[in-house]
């Protein structure tokens, strides 16, 4: 990442100090993150990407630049909103169900993902419609623990395209693997087998399953958003 980060900031004719100042961080910081000795992570990373005009995902892998659309416009639907109340909806919102995981009855601990247990987040409809997700297909969740960090950090919540179970090689989806909800990459593999991947691979090694078997994840549906906190 450090390298990609200085050759950017070259192109784009940046001082470090220039670029500090367009992400909202200090100069050492900058050249902490092209010396490798930190790497940026939440809003920083997206901010220092759309200072850059790449993709976070170029940043961190090397892969799929962007020299075009704004970074938010890709990835952040700006102030979503939890509700659980009766609260009017907006002439342009919609609420979506909230998958979340629940104890089993019988109260023998285990544990299943359920869809809308009483919550829903509301999204702008326009902002759906230009992620191609229709909004009966869409949920959302929230991610806990640390294996997608840096894109996806613990706490942050997700939206959820159910119509798209289908592998795509790289995507984010959301899992649901004998009832605890995960979200991971995905990548399709021959024999009818698949690859699960954590961006935080060095703490959570890559799985691999057979589609279908009984201890495979099911697919929720892909993740086509995430909040990323500031």
């Amino acid at each position: 990442m450090k390298v990609r980060i200085k050759q950017k900031r070259k192109e784009a004719g940046l001082s470090q100090d220039a670029l500090a100042k367009q992400v909202g961080v200090t100069k050492g910081a900058i050249s902490q993150w092209e010396q490798g000795a930190t790497n940026p992570s939440g809003q920083n990373l997206y901010s220092l990407a759309k200072a850059l005009g790449v993709t976070a995902e170029w940043l961190l892998h090397g892969k799929d630049p962007k020299t075009s659309a704004p970074i938010s416009d890709e990835l952040v639907l700006h102030e979503p909103e939890f509700v659980d109340d009766d609260t009017p909806l907006g002439p342009d919102e919609v609420e979506i169900p909230y998958f979340r995981e629940v104890e089993m009855a019988a109260g023998d601990g285990r544990t299943q993902v359920i869809e809308n247990h009483g919550a829903y987040m509301r999204f702008n409809l326009p902002r759906l419609a230009r992620a191609g997700v229709d909004p009966k297909q869409a949920a959302c969740a929230t991610v806990t623990g640390d294996s997608m960090e840096p894109i996806i950090v613990d706490g942050c919540p997700i939206g959820i395209d159910k119509s798209c179970r289908h592998i795509i090689d790289g995507k984010i989806y959301a899992l649901d693997h004998g009832g605890m909800l995960r979200v991971k990459r995905l990548y399709r593999l021959p024999l009818n087998r698949m690859r699960v991947v954590s961006d935080n691979h060095i703490e959570y090694p890559e799985e691999v399953y057979t589609l279908g078997d009984p201890d495979a994840p099911k697919i929720i549906g892909r993740v086509f958003w995430w909040e990323v906190f500031a």
